[in-house]
């Protein structure tokens, strides 16, 4: 098992320090995360923290996305 494929399910965690810390982990390695797998993350259903992620190492990976508007935190 990589490293990648280790930190992956710590970025569906419900602290958000969690996912901060394996966002940041993650990030060197953005492009090998699966494109599906970070667009499943970007559903509005998602807790913020995760979205946020998700956009980020999406990005990170050379990927344009788009969080979808958030009415609870105005964005």
């Amino acid at each position: 098992m990589t490293v990648v494929e280790e930190l992956r399910p710590l970025i569906d965690d419900p602290a958000p320090g969690v996912v901060r810390e394996a966002t940041l982990a993650l990030l060197p390695s953005a492009v090998l995360l699966p494109e599906e797998w970070l667009t499943e993350r970007l559903a509005a259903r998602r807790p913020w923290h995760v979205r946020v992620a998700a956009q980020r190492l999406a990005e990170a990976g050379g990927r344009v996305v788009r969080l979808p508007v958030d009415a609870e935190h105005g964005c």
